[in-house]
């Protein structure tokens, strides 16, 4: 008989308990009474037969003690695991009733916030941007732009814990299904229980479901895969038996994240659409895509030192996209003068700052790549692209610059650098014909944003938001 049955008959009948041994310590009877209590959520699961002896875990305080002593507790999400009066059905504890095999279901409820909108050179970039903010239908399902704030509110995620059950997946890995990890229509469906004809399938101990596009390369690791792991991995009872599921094998630098995280390579299975079977399987998908405490806690669990000081800080790093090495479309046409222009700008100010290119081959792996930048860069600039995303290594304080094509607005470097508190600015530049993405990028913008901002601590790009703000909260 499974054991978790065989513990909820024996809690069941804690009434009689009470006059059998009440000469018992209280303390005793009181540990029975929450040790029901805490597992009351399961009640109504259909057990099969377990895989192994399974050590019980106290998932409810899993979120708390995963952050004490960590600098983003300031935004740490509300964890709810009981299903209370009030509480709609489509939170992960109500919901989790209408499921199988479930030990632990989790709401989190984050904190809304507020980013400062970007810096620009002219009214005129900074139109072409609100009007943007204003109508992408994506930007405006996730943050509402107000007085030059981008409001970020009620956003939600969900965490289940199954136990002995299989994860079907039915779409190609990689994909942008409608199903995918942190997709809108991302469900429950694919986990089921195991059964008899299961036997002869290979069980994990522990599996984290991280199945979302293109988890492969380098940009939708971070943005979407990071997630995942950073919202679920306190449900992890850590150690050597954690793996995760994820798509094809992904870059080097990706391999080398996904160790940092906790998952060597071995410890990572890629999708083939075969089922997959564990004993215990943390489904974190309902990850939130744009929230400070998801960001800073994947840095966290990168090991990258983001707040330390350095004699070396003096370097502007400017990423190209005219090098081979990125995907085709938003060069810089004119970027031999606009290195020129920065080179000048640097040696007149005399304060020992140079122009660096940025080149990943340099570094012979993550933990070299997240030192340098720490340690050395003052700036990143250069045209949109994935290379821009390793501004995340630099310290807090430092001057984002991005080249962005009028015909091809994009925010996510802008999101993530103001959740990290780095000081961002864009010059929006009209392609060089329409249908494509190049840009000429006027130089004397590039020097006059560098020189009001290079070297600068700006002010707090991100603020708590909530609907009262009297100062006894702790507004201003």
């Amino acid at each position: 008989m499974h054991l978790d049955l065989q513990l909820r008959r024996f809690v069941r009948r804690r009434p009689y308990l009470v006059v059998l041994v009440s000469g018992i310590n209280t303390i005793a009877i009181l540990s029975l009474y929450i040790l029901y209590n805490g597992r009351r959520h399961s009640e109504i699961v259909t057990f099969s037969e377990p895989t192994t002896t399974r050590v019980f875990t106290n998932f409810s305080n899993a979120l708390q003690l995963s952050t004490l002593d960590h600098p983003n507790d300031l935004w740490v999400p509300l964890a709810l695991s009981s299903c209370v009066f009030g509480m709609p059905a489509y939170y992960a504890p109500c919901f989790a009733r209408t499921l199988p095999n479930v030990l632990y279901p989790e709401e989190l409820l984050y904190p809304d916030f507020k980013l400062r909108e970007p810096h620009f050179v002219n009214d005129e970039h900074r139109q072409t941007w609100r009007d943007y903010a204003l109508s992408d239908l994506a930007f405006r399902d996730r943050g509402a732009l107000l007085d030059g704030w981008v409001n970020h509110k009620g956003q939600a995620g969900q965490n289940f814990v199954f136990h002995d059950v299989k994860y079907q997946k039915f779409f190609g890995p990689d994909t942008w299904a409608p199903m995918a990890c942190m997709s809108k229509l991302i469900a429950t469906a694919p986990i089921q229980p195991l059964t008899d004809t299961d036997r002869s399938m290979e069980v994990f101990p522990t599996l984290l479901i991280a199945l979302s596009p293109e988890a492969y390369s380098f940009q939708h690791y971070l943005d979407r895969v990071t997630h995942i792991i950073a919202q679920g991995l306190h449900l992890a009872a850590g150690g050597t038996n954690l793996y995760a599921f994820t798509g094809q094998p992904g870059q080097k630098i990706v391999r080398e994240m996904w160790a940092q995280m906790g998952f060597p390579e071995s410890h990572v299975l890629h999708s083939n659409l075969k089922p997959v079977a564990a004993e215990t399987l943390i489904f974190s998908c309902r990850a939130v895509l744009v929230h400070p405490w998801l960001s800073l806690r994947t840095l966290e669990l990168l090991g990258v030192e983001r707040m330390s000081p350095s004699s070396t800080r003096n370097k502007v790093v400017y990423v190209s996209h005219s090098d081979g090495r990125t995907n085709g479309g938003r060069g810089v046409v004119n970027e031999e003068a606009v290195l020129d222009a920065i080179t000048k700008l640097l040696t007149a100010r005399d304060k020992g700052e140079e122009l660096v290119m940025f080149n990943p081959d340099q570094f012979a792996d993550v933990k070299e790549l997240f030192t340098w930048f720490a340690a050395n860069a003052l700036a990143v600039v250069g045209p949109h692209g994935g290379a821009m995303f390793n501004h995340r290594w630099a310290n807090r304080d430092i001057f984002v610059l991005e080249f962005i094509p009028a015909n091809r607005i994009a925010v996510m470097i802008w999101e993530e650098a103001s959740l990290l508190s780095q000081t961002y600015a864009a010059i929006i530049a009209e392609p060089t014909a329409k249908n494509e993405t190049d840009m000429v990028i006027d130089v004397s913008d590039v020097v006059s944003l560098l020189s009001q901002h290079l070297g600068v601590v700006g002010e707090e790009p991100i603020q708590k938001s909530y609907p009262w703000s009297a100062k006894e909260l702790g507004f201003r």
